[in-house]
């Protein structure tokens, strides 16, 4: 049966690495001998890996042929992009597929020891990294799936974030990558040092139809660090896409994830974090609005790998139209992890007949001494609701935001005040379009 369906993939439609293809994106991101070593183990792997498993619950939702890009090398661009300014940001930073990313760092921050720059240009960072995550157990490609090993081949365009141990940043990194202009691959690398503090915003928008995008994070959190993630996918209408973002947390390291997908065609998010470290804490928090045909598909991981650490995943779905969202969560608890605690809830609510939603959370746990619970619901407006609010004096589809803001509030309260900001604003651009629906 899982050999059947590996054929989901037809012949031929994984993209082609050549030993050419390789040294042309060499070129292109300008990287050292070096790194183009660890681009060619990649694509070793890449051609090794197996297609996804469509009998899993990781790939049940979606076919990844809709997802792989036609070529990895983007054609040649003569677009010019504005360079990025600072303000009220530690760093900005613009990618775009085979282009040096334009990187404005603010002087506070470059004082501070904030090093931002091309992935293609921090060979000495990403070995003393690599190192350390050896000497803590972690390989390279551990775990790696057709998507990830596709993106350590073949990216191109990449950014290296690194803060030194003891830096609190009062600003965020905040990092656009935009899809239009061929296949875009971005790869993301943040490397908190101990005890340091950081926002890293990451924000996916353009493109177009046929844009296909493969992005890979890779977010490292030292003993005591604090990192907040925020990943939020905004694409123009037509583009498909695969994300995936893999943290590991060191001893008391604090990582937040916050998640919110709104646009686009198809889209498949994976979400992972490894505490590795005892008393290492994390949470993801979701936000997903889909209408028309849009597909979403997000999958979230915890593995708890030491003791006393702590997890929490709240996502939260609304689907308009014939929109569909999917979630798989996957909560591990290791033998040697003794003491923790993990908790998993999604909710899904649907605003027509035709909208539908998916559910599956699962718990792997080797051993007894754990506290966990997860939960799913998936359940349309309460006419009741709409009828009450309708007596207030609200029209149908003020009656219908209203709803939907109450459903996403207790999310969204959770998260610090300026990513709710954020958050907010582009729930209430989407809650915008449902004016007219019930007319």
């Amino acid at each position: 049966m899982a050999d059947a369906a590996h054929r989901d993939i037809p012949a031929g439609r994984r993209p082609a690495l050549t030993g050419d293809d390789l040294a042309a994106l060499a070129g292109l991101t300008g990287e050292s001998p070096a790194l183009s070593v660890r681009r060619r183990a990649a694509a070793d792997r890449y051609a090794a890996v197996a297609d996804p498993d469509r009998v899993t619950h990781l790939w049940r939702f979606t076919d990844p042929a809709h997802l792989l890009p036609e070529a990895v090398q983007p054609p040649p661009s003569g677009a010019a992009h504005a360079a990025p300014h600072t303000l009220g940001a530690a760093a900005r930073v613009l990618m775009v597929a085979g282009l040096r990313p334009l990187v404005a760092t603010d002087l506070k921050a470059l004082a501070a020891g904030l090093v931002v720059k091309p992935l293609a240009e921090a060979e000495e960072e990403l070995a003393a990294l690599c190192d350390r995550q050896r000497a803590a157990g972690a390989e390279d490609g551990d775990e790696e799936g057709l998507f990830q090993a596709l993106n350590g081949a073949a990216w191109n365009t990449g950014l290296y974030v690194g803060v030194p141990p003891g830096t609190v940043l009062a600003e965020p990194v905040h990092v656009l990558i935009d899809a239009t202009g061929g296949p875009t691959l971005p790869r993301l690398v943040v490397d908190l040092g101990e005890g340091a503090q950081a926002v890293v915003v990451e924000e996916h928008n353009g493109g177009d139809a046929g844009s296909r995008v493969v992005a890979a994070s890779e977010l490292h959190a030292a003993a005591g660090a604090r990192l907040r993630h925020v990943l939020v996918q905004t694409w123009g209408e037509g583009v498909c896409g695969h994300l995936t973002a893999r943290a590991r947390a060191g001893r008391d390291a604090d990582v937040l994830t916050v998640f919110a997908s709104f646009g686009g065609e198809r889209s498949k998010v994976e979400l992972a974090t490894d505490l590795a470290g005892e008393g290492a804490r994390s949470e993801m928090i979701g936000v997903v609005m889909g209408s028309g045909r849009q597909r979403f598909d997000h999958h979230t991981r915890h593995r708890h790998l030491a003791g006393r650490t702590w997890s929490n995943i709240d996502f939260k779905a609304v689907a308009d139209g014939s929109a569909r969202s999917s979630y798989t969560g996957l909560i591990r608890i290791e033998q040697d992890a003794r003491g923790s605690e993990a908790f998993q809830e999604n909710r899904n609510l649907l605003l027509s007949d035709g909208s539908r939603a998916d559910s599956i959370p699962e718990l792997e746990i080797l051993n007894q001494d754990v506290g966990c619970s997860h939960g799913a619901t998936v359940s349309p407006v309460d006419p009741a609701q709409v009828f009450y609010l309708q007596s207030r004096g609200l029209d149908p589809d003020e009656a219908l935001r209203l709803i939907v803001r109450g459903f996403l509030e207790k999310t969204l309260g959770r998260l610090p005040e300026d990513l709710r900001e954020r958050l907010e604003t582009l729930v209430g651009t989407r809650l915008a379009a449902l004016q007219g629906r019930s007319s």
